[in-house]
């Protein structure tokens, strides 16, 4: 379980809709191929919300259990995959921020946390359970390794490790295709009578054999997938051609809506405020209902972004993008500047849509979004959480804040800030270069191209929104695939 640092990184959604989960069904396990390789590469499976309902559903200290550690989520590896973001997480965000960074699907993971320690169904505090949850670095007959102690990095590594087995799988004694012996003291084909025979059909279930060499642990993993249901969903259902962070609005039929391509799925925007508290109304790409539809529709997106809501139990909380942010004290509200009477009461059933963010303590530098300019060098950052975010040119400026005022600030009170990284151009953004014809939108921090007029057009998009940028702002956003109608 080594290659710690073989990392993919990946920008994906931090917010997608709740499905169901299908009842188990008995099942003979087939142990060269306990699941597909499409199935455990779906990382888009799982949001946070569908993660915490799980761990509700089966009663897991994890459900409330937070760690402090270097577990960094989509939006934070887009500026800066090379940094450390310590602080404290929910189990549920660090399992969410470990499936998108290692494109693994999250029910994986799952899976693995009550194979390994039981850590889904214990209810119960168990603090070597937590400390080495995913059996990273643990072998049998001896001590586990010290240095990935901890849940955030057992979870973490254990992502990474399976992301480098599947890519890398031909370095392994288990390979797809290759008949080899388990539980024998000799892996290799024909057995002794102590083995059994595999040939794994694929790159995962290989994989799962080199992390766990023996059959009562696959079968664990194979028992508990199905017993869960996870090995029921499909994977043909047709998908939308619309990159990420596209805003979608249907111009025929009834549904008026405006939703947010998230996740491969579509979530409605509920009001104007909504929107245009979040995102720019001048990108909404009006659309043929046939396309909209082909997204699966998830809850709607309930209030305005930086709005404070407060639950039935009184706790407050400030909306910040897709996530809800328990505000922990009166200091922490105060710190915000707003005033009681802007509270709004929220429904159990809206803030469950909502993923747990970072808390808010009253120490947090900036908690809400600004632009602050040196007065001295005249560079421009974009701050927030205590982090400051260098924005290299002004067409970045424009096109991702042009309603926020820039500030202008000493020195000092930059210096304040951890530095992080450059802003990306925002999701959505059409852009070119002033010497080439190409056309790229960016999504997730990719730009993508668009490989001719017609593509462009049928996808709805508008030519005047089109910026030009130099290279130094498209080279801030690495080639993802092109899109195709």
């Amino acid at each position: 379980m080594n290659n710690y640092f073989a990392k993919i990184i990946l920008v994906i959604s931090f917010f997608s809709i709740t499905i169901p989960f299908f009842g188990a069904r008995a099942q003979e396990i087939d142990y060269s191929n306990i699941l597909s390789d499409a199935q455990a590469q779906d990382s888009s499976s799982m949001n946070q919300v569908e993660i915490k309902n799980f761990l509700q559903g089966k009663n897991s200290y994890l459900d409330n259990y937070w760690y402090f550690g270097n577990n960094p989520g989509p939006v934070e590896l887009s500026q800066d995959s090379t940094a450390e973001y310590f602080r404290e997480r929910s189990a549920t965000e660090i399992i969410y921020n470990a499936a998108q960074e290692a494109k693994i699907n999250p029910k994986f993971l799952l899976t693995m946390l009550q194979k390994e320690q039981g850590l889904i169904e214990n209810a119960d505090f168990d603090e070597r359970g937590l400390d080495f949850a995913m059996g990273y670095s643990c072998f049998d007959g001896s001590d586990c390794n010290p240095r990935f102690k901890g849940f955030g990095k057992q979870v973490r590594s254990a992502a990474l490790q399976f992301r480098w087995y599947i890519d890398n799988i031909e370095q392994y004694t288990y390979q797809p295709g290759k008949k080899s012996c388990v539980d024998d003291h000799n892996s290799d084909w024909p057995c002794t009578a102590d083995g059994t025979e595999i040939q794994p059909a694929n790159r995962i279930t290989a994989a799962l054999y080199v992390y766990t060499p023996h059959i009562h642990g696959n079968k664990l993993f194979a028992t508990l997938w199905n017993k869960y249901g996870f090995g029921t969903a499909v994977y043909d259902v047709i998908s939308g051609i619309f990159p990420e962070g596209s805003l979608l609005k249907a111009k025929d039929g009834d549904d008026q809506a405006v939703y947010l391509v998230w996740g491969a799925k579509r979530l409605a925007l509920g009001s104007m405020g909504v929107l245009v508290s979040r995102f720019d109304p001048n990108k909404i790409l009006t659309v043929s209902s046939t396309e909209v539809n082909k997204y699966e529709k998830g809850p709607t997106i309930t209030y305005v972004n930086y709005s404070v809501v407060k639950d039935s139990n009184g706790n407050r909380y400030l909306i910040d993008g897709l996530t809800k942010r328990l505000i922990v004290s009166d200091e922490a509200f105060r710190q915000l500047g707003y005033n009681p009477a802007e509270i709004t009461d929220a429904t159990e059933a809206d803030l469950v849509n909502y993923s747990d963010g970072e808390k808010l303590t009253g120490t947090d530098l900036s908690p809400k979004e600004e632009i602050l300019q040196d007065t001295v060098s005249k560079e421009i950052f974009y701050v927030k959480n205590s982090k400051k975010y260098s924005i290299i040119d002004t067409n970045i400026l424009k096109a991702n804040y042009p309603n926020v005022k820039v500030k202008k600030v000493a020195t000092a009170t930059l210096n304040k800030y951890e530095y992080v990284g450059p802003v990306k151009l925002a999701d959505g953004t059409l852009v070119k270069k002033a010497d080439h014809k190409d056309v790229f939108v960016v999504s997730g921090g990719q730009r993508r191209l668009i490989p001719d007029g017609n593509t462009f057009e049928t996808l709805g998009y508008k030519w005047t929104n089109i910026i030009v940028v130099p290279n130094k702002v498209m080279n801030l956003h690495p080639i993802g695939p092109a899109l195709s109608l």
